[in-house]
Order: C-alpha cells, then sequence, then structure tokens
C-alpha cells in the first residue's frame, strides 16, 4: 500500500512539474479562464525592443523571447516568474541577445509582471470566461520600464453582455519617453562593439595596388642584391 502511494505521488509530482499552467490540478469548486495580454504601442517607441525573460522551475518554449504588439505575453507556467526588459534597438543588433545578461546589463530597463499573462482562476459559478488585456509603455523612470493597463475586454457567458474598460495613462513626475538618456553609455559600448569587430577585419588590397606593390617590392630587392654583390 505504502509503494502504491509513493509511486502515485511521484506521479502526480511529474505530471505538475511538465504540464503548462493551463492543465495544472485546480482546487474544487474553481475553474480557469484564458487570459491574453499584449503590449500594444510599441510603434510609439521604435528605437527599442521588448524582451521577455522566464524564470522558474518549469521553462519549456523559448526564452528569452521578442515581443511582439499582436502576440500575447506567456510565462509558460504559473510557478514562473516573467521580467520584461526594454533594449536600444541599436545596441540589441550590434550585440546580440544572445550576448547580453539581461539581469545584470546596466543598459538596459526592466518592468516585472505581477499577473499571470496567461490564464486566471475564477469559482464554478463565476460567468467570467476569459480576459484580454492591453497594455502599453508610458516611458521609462530610472531604471524600470513604465507599463500601464490601457484596455481590458471581459468576455462572460452566454447573454451577459461584453465588459471593455478604459484607463488614463498614469501622471508620473520625471518620466521619460527615451531610454537613451538613462543609458548614457549605450552609444559608447555601441562603439566599442563596433571597434572590435572593426579589428578583425584586415583590409584586402585591390588588384591594381597588389601589382604595385609587388613590382616596388622586385626592385627594391634588385637595388639590395646590386649593392651587396661582391
Amino acid at each position: 500500500m505504502k509503494l502504491i502511494f509513493k509511486i502515485l505521488m511521484i506521479l502526480l509530482i511529474l505530471s505538475t512539474f511538465t504540464s503548462s499552467a493551463c492543465a495544472d490540478v485546480l482546487f474544487p469548486g474553481t475553474r480557469g479562464l484564458d487570459r491574453c495580454v499584449k503590449i500594444v504601442n510599441l510603434d510609439e517607441f521604435p528605437e527599442i525592443v521588448l524582451v521577455g525573460h522566464i524564470t522558474g522551475p518549469v521553462i519549456q518554449c523559448e526564452n528569452p523571447y521578442i515581443i511582439s504588439p499582436d502576440k500575447c505575453l506567456t510565462k509558460f507556467y504559473k510557478a514562473n516568474e516573467l521580467t520584461i526588459y526594454a533594449i536600444d534597438k541599436a545596441y540589441l543588433e550590434a550585440k546580440g541577445l544572445e550576448n547580453i545578461d539581461l539581469e545584470s546589463d546596466p543598459n538596459l530597463c526592466s518592468y516585472e509582471v505581477e499577473i499571470d499573462p496567461d490564464w486566471y482562476v475564477v469559482n464554478e459559478e463565476n460567468p467570467f470566461i476569459r480576459e484580454d488585456i492591453e497594455y502599453s509603455i508610458a516611458g521609462f523612470s530610472e531604471d524600470k520600464l513604465i507599463i500601464y493597463t490601457s484596455r481590458k475586454v471581459s468576455e462572460y457567458k452566454a447573454g451577459i453582455p461584453d465588459r471593455t474598460e478604459t484607463f488614463e495613462e498614469p501622471v508620473i513626475p520625471g518620466i521619460r519617453l527615451t531610454i537613451k538618456e538613462n543609458v548614457s553609455s549605450v552609444e559608447e559600448n555601441i562603439s566599442s562593439i563596433e571597434e572590435d569587430v572593426s579589428k578583425d577585419v584586415k583590409p584586402v588590397p585591390d588588384e591594381g595596388e597588389a601589382n604595385d606593390e609587388g613590382v616596388l617590392n622586385s626592385i627594391i630587392r634588385f637595388l639590395k642584391g646590386l649593392f651587396n654583390a661582391k
């Protein structure tokens, strides 16, 4: 009996850590509903790229990943954490995402997502069935990316009309609209990266220059042999 109990416990643990949040066991009387969270105004900040970075016990998806305004955010599993990083586009292109330490690079601004972007739990009798949340970027403050909920659409069971809510942008003293004011070293780092790349590239003389150098070397060798001859 004890052996069977241990096997059942092992299977339960394995199923918990190998399934996504939507497949987890729920408490009796509750159910999950789909939630989609998007960041919709990226076109207003063309100089940056947003990157989602997941940390936690179960990660079986692309990580880190580039955030797009037409795709829902994910943290894959309910026990994971999701942090969004704003990166200067030129800096990202020069260095490459795989070479950036997201958790320690001082050139980035971050935002920690406080809600589960994939799903939500409600009581079984609740008519609420789906939630779409739109985030918007307000700007930057020190090393933080400022994001706020700008629109929320709640869907309900048949017979209950959907509910749409819109929210004003928060008023934050000293907020910036560009990431570069906070990270003045970004352009210096880009220049440093470009210099390192240029050092590895040796100039190749064109055909005319190569021929000229060959003739000149032949003349020099002839004169040296003439004057050194006994």
